[in-house]
């Protein structure tokens, strides 16, 4: 019994002398920024009057030089047949429908800088004008999605059915609360006309309120015949879960890099950081490689590095390789225009190890 006693104190005193390895068995792992929002799921009605507060917005030239009726116009939910008869509408383009996050509005900008690159690059757009249900408290906000999604898809199918719009040219994307919003203008979509929509693209979509969802109820890879999603704050107010076709984690996926290498982007800074890379992206379509992962815990750790073969994918509005699902690890710079094309298919480019290797370059450091 002395001799029992003696093991164990001896294994204790080791214990407390070479101490104990972390691990994620030990710490845990992040539950996510609002995981569960009670009541959030629950039914949520907008009324035939105040209908006549959701609408779609044709983006025209809004410069002091272009004529009236070629400037920006809001069409309601009662107008929506009215939409091709603008005379910014082009029935030989693509169309993109782009749904701001939480507090934004069709005038903001956000979805203006959004919507006049898409205008540029030769697209109808429309801009969603939803403002009366998105700037309530944000889990109230959150529940609105569903019916704002329903209306808004009973909208385009009035331009779809009759022909006014060619729907293997419609895009859908949206930022934040807007990349939980586009699903559920697509689900509903689906459900009216059989038919699904070719693409989405979700700019880090909200966690909070949707990350524990069940699929019907959060963004979801059957959504579209493509969905493409960017995580740039997967444990603040994005999502961490692999819910698109092909899922760019980028730089992680959980902070983005900002001036000093060590003091990473805020949560919303990390946040807004995925509506920079799509704008440059746009911009840059063939910029931002992506390394393919096994898993999301593998992005976390910035180990998606090495592998062979080589798999990739391009974060891009025409270059998304459809065939090649999965996660993504993109790595970036720090500054505009973050985008590192091959270096950043290398653990040697990538923005973290390179700096981090720079500063404890040296065998012993004296001062």
């Amino acid at each position: 019994m002395v001799f029992l006693v003696k093991v164990l104190f001896t294994l204790l005193m080791a214990h407390e002398s070479f101490g104990m390895m972390s691990s994620k068995a030990m710490e845990g792992y992040p539950e996510g920024f609002l995981g569960n929002c009670p009541g959030s799921n629950k039914p949520a009605i907008i009324t035939k009057k105040s209908l006549k507060y959701l609408g779609l917005v044709v983006l025209g030239d809004d410069s002091p030089q272009s004529p009236r009726k070629y400037r920006s116009r809001t069409y309601n939910y009662y107008q929506a047949k009215e939409i091709a008869k603008n005379p910014n509408w082009d029935f030989r383009r693509k169309t993109i429908l782009f749904l701001g996050g939480y507090l934004d509005s069709p005038n903001f900008f956000v979805s203006q800088i959004m919507g006049k690159t898409y205008r540029k690059m030769g697209y109808n757009v429309l801009l969603m004008e939803a403002n009366r249900f998105l700037t309530l408290h944000y889990p109230i906000s959150a529940r609105y999605v569903r019916p704002i999604g329903m209306h808004i898809a009973e909208m385009l199918t009035n331009l779809t059915q009759p022909g006014l719009m060619d729907l293997n040219k419609f895009e859908l994307a949206g930022i934040s609360l807007g990349g939980q919003l586009i699903s559920f203008v697509a689900k509903n979509y689906h459900r009216i006309t059989g038919n699904k929509i070719p693409r989405l693209t979700a700019l880090d979509p909200s966690g909070p309120c949707f990350r524990n969802n069940d699929p019907e109820n959060r963004l979801d890879d059957s959504d579209g015949d493509l969905v493409v999603v960017i995580e740039t704050n997967i444990d603040g107010f994005g999502m961490a879960a692999p819910v698109g076709h092909v899922n760019f984690y980028v730089n992680g996926g959980e902070y983005q890099p900002a001036d000093l290498y060590w003091i990473p982007c805020s949560v919303m800074c990390s946040h807004v950081r995925s509506y920079t890379i799509w704008y440059v992206a746009l911009h840059h379509p063939k910029s931002f490689i992506g390394v393919k992962c096994d898993s999301v815990q593998e992005a976390r750790k910035h180990a998606c590095f090495g592998k062979t073969p080589l798999s990739t994918n391009i974060l891009s509005p025409y270059y998304v390789n459809a065939s090649n699902p999965g996660i993504f690890y993109l790595a970036t710079d720090n500054n505009y225009p973050y985008y590192l094309g091959e270096k950043g298919l290398n653990k040697d480019g990538e923005f973290w190890t390179k700096n981090l290797i720079y500063f404890n370059s040296e065998e012993v450091l004296k001062l």
